[in-house]
C-alpha cells in the first residue's frame, strides 16, 4: 500500500475515533438528562404517595391536625406521627442526595428547603428528629440541624406554630 493510502486512512481512522467520542458524549448528556427526569418523577411519586396518604387516613390526617395545633397526642398517635416523620425525612434525605449528585437542579430543590424550614418549625417534630437524627446520614444530619438551629435562635417560644406542611 502507497504512503498516500495509508495516510489517508489514519486520516479515516482519526476522523471515525474523534466522531464516535462526540456521539459517546451526546449519549452521555441525554442519558444524564433522562437521570435528571426520572429523579424527579421518582421524587414527585412519593410525595404524591404522602399526600395521598393524609388524605385518605383518617387517623394519619388527624394526627397531624393535632400536631399542627399543638395538642397533646395519645400514644398510638404519636407512633404513627413518628413513623410518618420517618418516611418524610428518609424521602428529604433521598432528595438530598439526588441533589448532591447533580440529578436535582438548585431552582428543583430550594423550595423544598423552604418546607423543609416550615415543617421544622414545630417544636414536636423537632423534638422527634433530635430523638432520631442518628437514623440519617452525616451530610443530611447537617443540614437539618442548621435549619432546627435557625429556628431555636430565631423564633419566639410563645408564637403559634404554622400548619404543618405535607410533604
Amino acid at each position: 500500500m502507497s504512503k498516500h493510502v495509508t495516510n489517508w486512512l489514519n486520516l479515516a481512522t482519526s476522523i471515525a475515533v474523534i466522531m464516535g467520542i462526540l456521539f459517546l458524549g451526546v449519549e452521555i448528556r441525554q442519558n444524564t438528562e433522562m437521570m435528571k427526569s426520572q429523579t424527579r418523577d421518582s421524587i414527585s411519586e412519593k410525595q404524591m404517595m404522602f399526600s395521598e396518604w393524609v388524605a385518605t387516613e383518617a387517623d394519619l390526617s388527624n394526627t397531624l391536625a393535632k400536631v399542627n395545633a399543638n395538642l397533646p397526642l395519645e400514644p398510638g398517635e404519636r407512633m404513627m406521627h413518628a413513623y410518618f416523620l420517618a418516611g418524610v425525612w428518609r424521602e428529604w434525605e433521598n432528595s438530598y442526595y439526588q441533589y448532591q449528585q447533580g440529578l436535582f437542579d438548585r431552582d428543583e430543590f430550594e423550595p423544598r428547603l423552604t418546607r423543609w424550614r416550615a415543617t421544622m418549625r414545630n417544636e414536636m417534630v423537632r423534638s422527634i428528629w433530635v430523638a432520631t437524627r442518628q437514623n440519617y446520614s452525616p451530610s443530611f444530619r447537617v443540614v437539618v440541624d442548621s435549619i432546627i438551629e435557625d429556628y431555636s435562635q430565631t423564633l419566639p417560644t410563645d408564637e403559634p406554630d404554622e400548619e404543618l406542611p405535607v410533604p
